[in-house]
């Protein structure tokens, strides 16, 4: 029985017990857990049976009814399921380390790395087929201002 269905149920029995009797439960815990929901069962059918509240006890039938069905899957705690996926790529063999000089660009030399900006040189221009070559970038001039009318 999906999980929405037994909140739903045990909500509905949590407002009851509330107006009729002043008992507060947790309705999530009494969806989750059968042992609280079968003491909240019990609960409502002595208190059906003392004051002579019909609807808690067709509600707690309900609710036992509901707690009775298996769940569609059973719930794996992440903790485990993050263990697992550490253990399964702890198994795998390692990826290769691709080669430096290969395909990809080295940041290693100062050449490559622009000194004002930090960043490498776009290759997108190589990417898609464009002819033009890697252009020479002029040094900054420091005495240049850098914020549009002198303002930061």
């Amino acid at each position: 029985m999906p999980t929405s269905e037994k909140i739903a149920i045990a909500a509905h029995l949590h407002v009851l017990l509330r107006r009729k009797t002043g008992r507060v439960t947790d309705t999530e815990w009494m969806a989750t857990n059968a042992e609280y929901a079968a003491e909240i069962v019990r609960f409502s059918r002595e208190k059906a049976a003392e004051d002579g509240h019909i609807d808690l006890s067709v509600w707690a039938d309900k609710l036992e009814e509901i707690m009775a069905a298996p769940d569609a899957r059973q719930r794996v705690p992440l903790v485990r399921m993050m263990a697992d996926a550490v253990k399964d790529l702890g198994a795998a063999p390692p990826a290769p380390v691709p080669d430096r000089h290969s395909s990809a660009r080295s940041v290693d030399t100062e050449e490559e790395v622009y000194p004002e900006s930090g960043f490498i040189e776009s290759t997108f221009g190589n990417l898609f087929g464009d002819s033009e070559k890697h252009r020479e970038r002029k040094p900054r001039d420091p005495d240049a201002p850098r914020y549009v009318k002198g303002l930061r």
